[in-house]
């Protein structure tokens, strides 16, 4: 007689793990951002027999919290590389240059006795 064994087969991803170094090679990450990553909690790991493993899942649920806090890409422009306001449309002031910057330790203003 055969003896009937139940096979827990992981069909859902729940339950798969993969080693640190695999799971940086999955998620494309460097090692600081991804260690930093599973100390935050943000991407559930556990600890067996000295190795630690990553579930793969809460990569994947991390990954939909981000695409659901950045729902739209919009190209942003640098403040500084904005185009500049024309010399009419800026007041009299402000056309003049500003002082030069002075550098080094300021002068001691002490006043004789």
């Amino acid at each position: 007689m055969q003896s009937r064994k139940t096979v827990i087969s992981s069909q859902d991803d729940t339950w798969q793990v993969v080693e640190v170094d695999e799971f940086l090679d999955i998620s494309k990450l460097g090692k600081s951002k991804g260690y930093k990553l599973i100390s935050s909690g943000k991407v559930k790991s556990v600890l067996v027999d000295g190795k630690r493993l990553v579930f793969i899942k809460s990569w994947y649920d991390y990954l939909q919290r981000l695409l659901e806090e950045q729902a739209t890409f919009t190209r942003r422009r640098h403040p500084m590389r904005w185009p500049r306001q024309s010399d009419a449309d800026q007041p009299a002031a402000a056309a003049t240059p500003p002082p030069p910057r002075r550098r080094g330790r300021p002068p001691n203003h002490t006043q004789p006795l």
